[in-house]
């Protein structure tokens, strides 16, 4: 019956799908968030962002083809998730979760009504009339309202599991590490084979490549987007979309600048880094811009740290970039792991007072605009520590410089 919530057992064959991380790991996950709702005072949360979803679950469906919602219901008992029904048998043979309740392709919230199921659920155990956390900051206020409407009784609150996630457990950095080395070798070997006549699509697949080389069997995917590599006047274009075509046709030749930013996942956790080649001689203004952002990269390593506000981290290198003349348009940081960007939870932006925290890992894109000339710059991936921050990589490979062939 439409509206019913139940849990089924699975009426399909069960395939082995190892977890990306030991079971312990999302036991204390699921710990960590409880223990965060006990300090907000919450009953229980209502886990909508897919990639909250996956990281206390485990599981393998792939929500951007999925395209359809993956609630997670967390309180004292067991965690109840709510799917929809074609990705349900993959949802059990690949997760954690033991309770499950299936929705189907119906409802006036086109095409999927999970909120109809998650209030029953709530219902059920119980819950109806308790503090109930919702992340304010991705709940679509259609959602939000009728929730209100189908659990009148119940006091609705702000509730972000993603804050407990962007802490990064230890097997979590590891994945970080692995990603940050293995990026930073392919680019390495990268820039060195660089040579005039190279297409946009040679270089991507180049670090592809190495990326793929080093990782062999664990490997996942590279980032392959356009901003990953831009020659030329494409340096003008950040996050410009161009085609494959479009690619393979922008060759390097003499006196081009290029922006590289690769990006290689281990477990869907991102190793990301910039830097800027040049081949042939640079304009005196590039080499001017890379020396003020490294400079301010440095100053800002120098105060990032537990307890920091992102504003104060921020302005510590936005304003020597300012003071220098250079034109700075973005974040200096933004919180990067899984699927590579978080930055709607925490950046290191003006005006921002959310305090840093440790386990936290930053990419810190140092960049600034040249009219005529384009985005040029570098970054790497930061974590908080206890003592302060921690620059991941050996720094010793493809360390922090402008590239000149």
């Amino acid at each position: 019956m439409s509206g019913e919530a139940r849990s089924q057992e699975n009426p399909y064959s069960m395939v082995s799908y190892e977890l990306p991380f030991a079971p312990e790991e999302y036991a204390d996950r699921l710990r960590r968030v409880r223990g965060q709702m006990a300090l907000k005072g919450v009953d229980a949360a209502i886990v909508t962002m897919p990639r909250d979803f996956s990281w206390l679950t485990g599981t393998r469906v792939d929500y951007y083809s999925a395209e359809s919602p993956q609630w997670l219901i967390v309180w004292s008992g067991e965690p109840v998730a709510i799917v929809r029904r074609l990705e349900a048998s993959t949802h059990r043979c690949c997760s954690v979760v033991k309770d499950w309740v299936e929705y189907p392709d119906e409802g006036p919230i086109n095409p999927y009504d999970p909120v109809l199921f998650v209030a029953n659920t709530l219902k059920r155990l119980g819950l109806a009339q308790q503090r109930i956390g919702v992340n304010l900051r991705v709940t679509p206020v259609e959602e939000y309202q009728r929730l209100q409407t189908l659990l009148p009784k119940a006091r609705l609150v702000d509730f972000r599991a993603e804050g407990v996630r962007i802490r990064r457990s230890d097997p979590e950095l590891g994945c970080v590490r692995q990603a940050n080395e293995v990026n930073r070798a392919a680019l390495a070997e990268t820039i060195e084979a660089l040579e005039p006549g190279w297409s946009e699509w040679d270089i991507v697949m180049h670090l592809c490549k190495g990326h793929e080389k080093r990782l062999g069997d664990e490997y996942f995917y590279s980032a392959t987007g356009a901003t990953v590599c831009q020659v030329g006047e494409h340096m003008l274009h950040m996050h410009a979309i161009r085609t494959p075509a479009e690619r393979k046709k922008r060759c390097v030749a003499r006196g081009d600048g290029i922006w590289v930013e690769p990006g290689i996942f281990v477990k869907t956790y991102v190793g990301c880094m910039i830097r800027t080649v040049w081949m042939g001689e640079p304009p005196r203004r590039v080499r001017e811009a890379l020396d003020v952002v490294h400079e301010a990269f440095d100053r800002l390593v120098k105060v990032l740290g537990p307890g920091r506000t992102a504003h104060d981290v921020d302005a510590v290198a936005r304003d020597y970039i300012t003071a220098k003349g250079f034109e700075i348009q973005h974040r200096t940081g933004y919180v990067a792991n899984e699927r590579w960007t978080d930055a709607g939870i925490l950046s290191l932006t003006p005006g921002n007072p959310l305090v840093l925290e440790v386990g936290q890992v930053f990419h810190c894109p140092m960049h600034v605009f040249l009219p005529g000339i384009g985005y040029v710059g570098s970054s790497e991936q930061v974590v908080i520590t206890s003592r302060g921050c921690e620059v991941l990589g050996d720094q010793s490979i493809c360390p922090r410089r402008l590239y000149i062939k």
